[in-house]
């Protein structure tokens, strides 16, 4: 009878989670046509078949990690929202902090929206159909009511995305340019992800608030 190699993982023992979160971190580095199945697999210590028979084909597994990385995503900032009280600007800025830190920790769904977003196609066509629009959506109307209530400054919501994601979030969507310009900034390398985080926050979200 067959016997697994030792230290190799069963299958089975392998999670949809633990796959999907793979496959974002490949798509993420090496993006789309450089991500290869074979070396996702290869990670893992599972057969290359395992992937294709739960996923489907390489397009599928695609948006199946998208959904994956942006449903982690929505469910930490809906989770961190309940414990930001009932004040909307400190919310507003909690959730951006949140944004940031979550983000910074798992990185692959910026560097995929930094590939995808180069060109149009059908790939960047379901991202922003999906979730880049109905975020901005909604947060156009909290920023636009609050600038209505003189609560902050009037802000572009676009502004506020592009700060937040290639600004802020270029630290650690781009991790090879980030460490040669870190190379004599010792003491911000320092930091904790909540402080970093926080010292983005100070920078642009506090200037939005009314003298």
């Amino acid at each position: 009878m067959a016997t697994r190699s030792r230290g190799r993982p069963a299958q089975s023992a392998v999670s949809d989670d633990e796959l999907l979160e793979a496959v974002l971190q490949s798509f993420g580095e090496n993006g789309y046509d450089g991500a290869s199945v074979r070396e996702i697999a290869r990670r893992l210590e599972v057969s290359h078949n395992l992937i294709p028979q739960r996923f489907g084909a390489k397009e599928k597994l695609w948006y199946a990690a998208v959904d994956h990385g942006y449903g982690r995503l929505i469910h930490d900032l809906r989770r961190e929202a309940e414990t930001l009280g009932s004040d909307e600007v400190l919310i507003l800025r909690g959730l951006i902090s949140s944004f940031i830190r979550i983000n910074a920790q798992y990185p692959s769904l910026l560097q995929i929206i930094n590939q995808e977003a180069s060109q149009p196609g059908p790939r960047l066509d379901y991202l922003f159909a999906t979730y880049i629009k109905p975020i901005r959506d909604f947060g156009d109307a909290w920023l636009s009511r609050l600038a209505d209530e003189g609560r902050i400054k009037p802000v572009s919501v676009t502004l506020m995305y592009f700060l937040m994601t290639h600004g802020a979030g270029g630290i650690f969507a781009l991790p090879a340019l980030t460490k040669r310009l870190g190379k004599s900034d010792k003491k911000t390398s320092k930091l904790s992800l909540e402080e970093q985080a926080e010292n983005v926050v100070s920078l642009f979200f506090d200037g939005l608030l009314p003298r």
